[in-house]
């Protein structure tokens, strides 16, 4: 008589134990997962202890606010790059908010905006742009966003250089380019168009990109004006670059890598931990939208807060209810 192969009929003598067995693709994810895990452990304190603090005094609204902001000091710049792309400390002193992301967590979801550095600050009689306020302090940076309705319960910075090292860290960022675009006083030349992937100095050019050049029939011509390119682009890049940093769960090396670089280029509040900032990188960066603003012709320069502007935010669930006691 013969017998089916039973559970029983697997642990018969002379037979290896049946066992459940993980498909090479979720072993390896599970490996590297075990990988990562022992990497954050180990290091998490040597981490945290890279990133410098800024003083600052947090203010206070609905949900969660994490802002970003991209700091354009001379006197950090990227590895081996010339004065002639960004000019020196002498030509250009003092550190302005050049990018700043707004990221708002909360029940309903999350929503991020991409500030455009030149809307004027609705407070007293001549109204500073967004970009000139970080001349002052982080402090000033935060208080002027308050005062247009952005709370920021996280505050975080990253300069010219520690922003080209983490997107090198990452291996680089893709982005799609719709056509044959440059601009000499930005460093930025990209010839090749559709779906790349570009470095760290090249993504930093897009981003500083404030009058862009098309290739025309063989001759480069001004590009129209676009008020929100430059937020735009912002939005964009840091996008990609939270997607390149998800793609390497699969490479812990690669990752540990990037939580160096990224550790050593971020300057934080007191309040903001390791963990924290782990969890926002994991949690994704959804769609960025550029905030709405006014717009009075010329370059761009005057981006006046508007009704629409009031709107968004509230839409969004943001609100600023001042200081932070």
């Amino acid at each position: 008589m013969t017998t089916s192969a039973t559970g029983a009929d697997r642990d018969c003598p002379g037979r290896r134990p049946w066992r459940p067995r993980l498909r090479p693709t979720r072993l390896r994810l599970a490996l590297a997962a075990v990988v990562v895990l022992a990497l954050v452990c180990a290091d998490a304190a040597l981490l945290q202890s890279r990133m410098d603090r800024l003083d600052v005094t947090l203010t206070a609204g609905e949900g969660t606010t994490w802002v970003l902001v991209g700091t354009d000091s001379r006197a950090a710049l990227p590895a081996g790059a010339p004065a002639s792309e960004f000019g020196t400390a002498d030509d250009v002193p003092g550190t302005r908010a050049d990018v700043v992301l707004v990221i708002h967590e909360s029940t309903e979801g999350t929503t991020a905006f991409s500030v455009p550095r030149d809307l004027l600050v609705p407070e007293g009689p001549l109204p500073p742009r967004l970009a000139v306020t970080w001349l002052d302090g982080p402090q000033a940076t935060v208080d002027a966003l308050c005062t247009v309705g952005i709370p920021t319960d996280h505050l975080v910075a990253v300069d010219l250089a520690g922003f080209a090292a983490t997107v090198d860290a990452a291996g680089g960022v893709e982005i799609e380019i719709a056509e044959p675009v440059r601009d000499p006083a930005a460093g930025l030349e990209l010839r090749t168009t559709g779906r790349q992937r570009i470095d760290g100095r090249t993504t930093l050019a897009v981003v500083r990109s404030r009058h862009p050049e098309h290739l025309v029939d063989g001759i480069w011509v001004p590009a129209p004006v676009d008020p929100d390119g430059r937020a735009t682009a912002a939005g964009t890049v840091v996008r990609a670059l939270a997607d390149a940093a998800g793609q390497l769960t699969t490479r812990p090396w690669r990752l540990q890598y990037l939580a160096w670089a990224g550790s050593g280029a971020l300057t934080v509040d007191d309040g903001t931990s390791l963990a924290e900032l782990s969890a926002l990188a994991s949690s994704g960066i959804p769609e960025v939208q550029v905030l709405p603003t006014g717009f009075e012709g010329g370059d761009g320069l005057v981006r006046p807060v508007t009704a629409e502007t009031t709107e968004a935010l509230a839409a969004a669930g943001m609100s600023c209810d001042g200081r932070v006691s």
